[in-house]
C-alpha cells in the first residue's frame, strides 16, 4: 500500500511539472518563473526550499538522541529566517531587476560592481556548485535511506532510484512546476509534522503523560541547557546567519512577482516554519518516549517509524510522500540554482557564440543531471549522516554569500574588490575551519561564525583598498 502511495504521489508532481513545462519557453521562465511568483507561492516556496530532510529526519533525531539540548538549532534558524525576510527579501528583489535583471546571484553580483571581467560570475558559480551538490547529496542521501528502510532495497540500489526520480521531476518543469508543486507540498509537510507527535503523544496516555515517561527516560533530557556551553549555544543559535547566504531561498525572492507581496509573504511563510520546527521538535521528543525501550537503528527514521508504527498503511504511504516532498522541494531548488550558476554564469562565459534560448535551456538540463550525478557519488556511503552534510553546506553558502548579499544591499561604498575578498574569506575559512580545527577548543565552535565575521571584514577591507589605492582596482 505504501508504495502504491508514493508512486501515485510521485505520478501526479511529474504530471504538474509536465504541465508546468508549457510555460517554459526562455531560460527565464525555467530559472525564476519570469518572476511572476504571486504571494502564496513566494511564501511557501521559501518555506518548502528550505526545510528538506533536514526537517522531517535530521531534526526530529537529534533532539530524540541529544533532548532539548539541540532546540537553540531550531531559534537560530527561526531569528535568521525572519531578520532575512526583513532586511533582504525586498530590497534583493528590488535591486537585482535594477541591476541587469539579474537570474542568478553570481549575476546580479556582477553587474552590481561592474565587473566586465567576469571574475565574480565565476568564483561564485564554482563556490555555488560545490556547496549545493554537498547539499543535495544530503537529500539524496535521505531518499536512500527512506527507500532502504521502507522497501528493503540495497542503499545504493536506493540511492539510484531516489537520484532519477528527482532528475526527473527537475528537468521537467523547471522553477514554474517546482513553485506550484511547492504550495502542495508545503501543506503535507506541515500537516504530516504537526499529527504525528499528536497521535504519538495520543497512543502514549495524553501530552502529560508522554513528558512524564520524557522526565524519567534520561536525565536533564528536557533540559536545553543540559550538556551545552556557552559556544555551543552560541554555534547552534549561529545556524540562522546562513540564511542570508542560501542562495536557492534568495531567489525565490528575486521571482516574486512585485516587492510589495514580500511582507505578507513573510508572515505566512514564518508562520508555517514555526509550526513545522515546533512539530520536528516533537516527533524527536515524542519518539524517545514512544521507542523509550528500544533503540533505533538509525534516528533519523523516528518519523517513519513512528509513522509505520501507529498508522494503516495507506496513512503511513502519506507520510512516507510527505517526507519525500520536502526532500524534493529543497533539492530541486538546489538543483535549479546550482545548474543556473555553472551554465549562465561560468559555461557560457567561456564561449564567443550566441547561444539560443533552447540550447539554454538543454544546457541547464544537462548541468542538473550532471550535479545530479555528483552528488550521488558522495551520497554512496550508506553512514552518511544527513545532519552533518547540511551543517556543512550550509555554513560554506551562508558565509561565502551571506555577508556579501547584505553589504550589496545596503552599502553604497562596497567595492568589487572587497565583494571578491568576502566571498573567498568566507569560502575559504569554513573549509580550512571544518579540516583543521578537530580536537581543539574551537572545534566547539560552528565553522559559519567565524567564517561569516571574517568575510565581512574582508569586504570592509577590501573596499577601503580599492577606494583608498588606484593599484587595488580590479579592471
Amino acid at each position: 500500500m505504501k508504495i502504491f502511495i508514493l508512486l501515485l504521489y510521485i505520478i501526479l508532481v511529474y504530471a504538474i511539472g509536465g504541465f508546468a513545462s508549457r510555460y517554459i519557453k526562455t531560460t527565464s521562465d525555467y530559472l525564476l518563473g519570469n518572476r511572476k511568483l504571486n504571494t502564496i507561492t513566494t511564501a511557501f516556496g521559501v518555506g518548502a526550499s528550505d526545510m528538506s530532510s533536514w526537517l522531517m529526519m535530521a531534526l526530529p533525531g537529534a533532539i530524540l538522541v541529544y533532548g532539548l539540548s539541540k532546540v537553540w538549532i531550531a531559534l537560530g534558524l527561526i531569528i535568521g529566517a525572519y531578520i532575512n525576510w526583513t532586511l533582504v527579501a525586498k530590497k534583493l528583489r528590488q535591486k537585482t531587476e535594477l541591476h541587469g535583471n539579474a537570474l542568478t546571484i553570481p549575476s546580479y553580483l556582477s553587474h552590481r560592481f561592474g565587473d566586465n571581467s567576469n571574475f565574480i560570475r565565476i568564483i561564485t558559480g564554482v563556490i555555488l556548485l560545490i556547496f549545493f551538490t554537498l547539499y543535495a547529496s544530503s537529500g539524496l542521501t535521505a531518499c536512500a535511506i527512506i527507500i532502504h528502510n521502507e522497501f528493503g532495497l540495497d542503499y545504493k540500489q536506493a540511492l539510484y532510484i531516489g537520484a532519477a526520480i528527482i532528475v526527473i521531476y527537475t528537468s521537467i518543469g523547471g522553477f514554474v512546476a517546482i513553485s506550484w508543486i511547492d504550495v502542495f507540498q508545503g501543506v503535507l509537510v506541515l500537516f504530516s509534522i504537526i499529527m504525528v507527535p499528536m497521535v504519538i503523544s495520543n497512543s502514549l496516555g495524553g501530552v502529560e503523560k508522554t513528558f512524564d515517561i520524557l522526565a524519567t527516560h534520561e536525565l536533564n533530557f528536557l533540559n536545553p541547557f543540559q550538556g551545552n556551553s556557552s559556544l555551543d549555544i552560541i554555534s547552534m543559535l549561529g545556524w540562522g546567519l546562513g540564511y542570508f547566504g542560501q542562495v536557492h531561498i534568495l531567489l525565490r525572492f528575486m521571482a516574486a512577482k512585485s516587492p510589495d507581496l514580500i511582507s505578507t509573504a513573510r508572515k505566512i511563510c514564518m508562520t508555517w516554519m514555526i509550526l513545522a520546527l515546533a512539530g520536528a521538535v516533537l516527533v524527536g521528543l515524542f519518539g524517545a518516549a514512544l521507542f523509550v525501550n528500544e533503540s533505533l537503528q538509525n534516528p533519523e527514521t523516528v518519523f517513519l517509524k513512528s509513522a509505520d508504527l501507529l498508522f494503516s498503511p495507506w496513512i503511513s504511504g502519506i507520510l512516507l510522500a510527505a517526507v519525500f516532498s520536502a526532500i524534493m522541494s529543497t533539492i530541486s531548488a538546489q538543483l535549479l540554482a546550482a545548474s543556473g550558476a555553472i551554465v549562465e554564469d561560468v559555461s557560457l562565459r567561456f564561449s564567443d557564440y550566441k547561444v539560443s534560448d533552447k540550447t539554454r535551456l538543454l544546457l541547464n538540463r544537462a548541468a542538473v543531471l550532471l550535479i545530479t550525478l555528483t552528488a550521488t557519488t558522495i551520497a554512496s556511503d550508506p553512514k552518511s549522516n544527513i545532519l552533518s552534510l547540511v551543517a556543512y553546506a550550509w555554513a560554506g553558502l551562508g558565509s561565502s554569500f551571506g555577508p556579501v548579499i547584505i553589504l550589496s544591499l545596503y552599502w553604497d561604498k562596497m567595492t568589487k574588490l572587497g565583494a571578491i575578498s568576502g566571498i573567498l574569506t568566507g569560502c575559504v575559512t569554513v573549509i580550512l575551519w571544518k579540516n583543521l580545527v578537530d580536537h581543539h577548543v574551537l572545534s566547539q565552535v560552528y565553522e559559519m561564525i567565524p567564517a561569516f565575521g571574517l568575510s565581512f571584514l574582508a569586504i570592509i577591507a577590501g573596499s577601503y583598498l580599492e577606494r583608498k589605492y588606484s593599484h587595488f582596482h580590479i579592471k
